[in-house]
């Protein structure tokens, strides 16, 4: 990967299957840069030329445009939500691809790469990650946090000592 590590925690041999498979759809499509988030935004993974951007951002933010198209999809009667999203811009295009039901896959590139290479390949490569997810759930696998509940815990002690502890406000 090109940038920093996300929060989240995945055996090493899978972050590795998940780079090259970002690698190769990066070379394939000839792509700017693309990225693997979970649903909550969390970077996952990157290929490409990321340090033009702000990779944790685009990532969050591209999570968030899923999400809002599912719940679009569901109002308007849709059985399934939109899997795919092509977003279209004068400089820059963006392709966003749910995988498993748990992850965003991004696909930022200029007008040179043609969208329907960039559809096909990222469609191989949501199959190919598709795949790398249902391992990790069969091997009883979570992706986790490197917060861990001592850390969390002793947070939030310090922010009580400092703050005073929270109440929730009663009603009038």
């Amino acid at each position: 990967m090109d940038t920093t590590r996300p929060s989240l925690t995945l055996p090493a041999e899978l972050v590795e299957r998940i780079d090259q498979a970002l690698a190769r759809l990066h070379e394939k499509t000839q792509a700017l840069y693309v990225l693997l988030a979970d649903m909550s935004g969390q970077l996952i993974s990157a290929a490409g030329r990321v340090l033009e951007v702000d990779p944790v951002s685009l990532a969050a933010l591209a999570a968030s445009n899923l999400a809002a198209t599912k719940e679009l999809a569901r109002l308007a009667g849709e059985p399934s939500s939109f899997g795919h999203l092509f977003h279209e811009g004068k400089a820059r295009n963006i392709y966003l691809s749910e995988v498993a039901q748990r992850f965003v896959l991004v696909v930022v590139f200029d007008p040179k790469s043609q969208i329907g290479l960039v559809r096909l390949f990222a469609k191989q490569a949501v199959r190919e990650l598709d795949q790398l997810a249902g391992e990790l759930e069969a091997s009883g696998e979570q992706a986790g946090s490197l917060v861990d509940s001592d850390f969390t815990r002793s947070l939030s002690e310090g922010l009580d000592r400092a703050l005073g502890p929270w109440e929730y406000p009663s009603e009038p």
